[in-house]
């Protein structure tokens, strides 16, 4: 039965999944090609359905397998949190947390967290990823978040999260000191469209800001953009050409103002909402449960314990 599968056989579904190749899912457990060949049937055997179809760039899973890829995601992640936490509390601490965040919550809540915890942090080991806001949902679904800051994109379920409202966010314009724009007093929408643009891809809530902000005028979106999720490599790429990279403020204010400059426009470009959010049915570990707990009476409106939380 479905329930007697061993954790070595769980382990190989997920390797399975995410190399998509039987020999890179073996050296991945450290067995052979052909011992994870016979574990996979032995599998099948015990499902009695196909799990993975074998196609000519490697394996694809079926829908039954889907269903067990995500479940030993689960319990394999659930085993990870317990392991953490049993080493933690031998060693003196209560855990280890893992959050993702977009960049403003990174450098604003995170450092009043860290002061209202204070000496509590001593026994949290935090691990803490900066992101935009697909990769750090897909991540908190694939379980390799305790939660997350940021946004929940088109297309995902609002229903799987517990999910607390922070705020918004403004964004600047950013170009090099010797750009042609610098210094004028204003610049219309209308006269940047066929400048050059680095952005992030358009699936990003920054990109649609900037692109509704130009529909909205009745201009259309720049068309030379060169695309990147590093906001870093943006900067990097914009000091030496004249580009222009939306950025959010948090993102600017940390530039030299010497060497880059904000564009003045006659409209504020805001991106949407962010929130704080973890999955609804996965409970978080006492460590976890301590930081979420801070950052939900610290960064949301009104926050309290959440115990008391709401979802939406």
């Amino acid at each position: 039965m479905i329930r007697d599968l061993k954790l070595r056989q769980l382990r190989l579904l997920v390797a399975l999944d995410d190399a998509r190749k039987l020999q890179l899912a073996a050296e991945r457990l450290n067995i052979t090609q052909s011992a994870a060949s016979k574990m996979l049937a032995e599998i099948e055997a015990v499902a009695r359905v196909p799990l993975f179809e074998r196609t000519a760039r490697g394996v694809e899973p079926t829908e039954y397998g889907a269903i067990l890829v995500r479940g030993g995601r689960s319990v394999l992640a659930d085993l990870d949190q317990v392991t953490d936490e049993f080493a933690g509390y031998k060693s003196g601490e209560l855990g280890t947390v893992s959050v993702g965040t977009v960049a403003r919550a990174c450098a604003d809540l995170v450092i009043d967290v860290m002061q209202y915890l204070g000496n509590k942090l001593d026994r949290v080991n935090i691990s803490l990823d900066v992101s935009t806001s697909p990769p750090l949902v897909e991540r908190l679904l694939a379980l390799e978040f305790d939660f997350v800051i940021a946004r929940i994109p088109a297309g995902v379920d609002p229903g799987q999260f517990d999910y607390h409202e922070i705020g918004a966010e403004e964004a600047a314009l950013l170009v090099r000191a010797e750009h042609p724009l610098a210094c004028r007093d204003s610049v219309d929408l209308a006269e940047m469209i066929d400048l050059q643009w680095i952005c992030q891809p358009r699936e990003s809530f920054l990109r649609q800001a900037l692109e509704r902000l130009f529909y909205s005028r009745g201009v259309t979106p720049p068309r030379r953009v060169i695309n990147t999720e590093s906001f870093f490599a943006s900067i990097g790429i914009a000091a030496g050409i004249d580009a222009i990279v939306p950025v959010p403020m948090l993102v600017f204010d940390l530039v030299d103002p010497q060497r880059f400059k904000r564009l003045r426009i006659k409209d504020q470009l805001m991106l949407e909402s962010y929130g704080l959010m973890k999955l609804r049915k996965r409970k978080l570990s006492p460590a976890a449960m301590l930081v979420f707990d801070a950052m939900l009476r610290l960064g949301v409106p009104n926050g309290a314990p959440a115990s008391g939380s709401r979802s939406g």
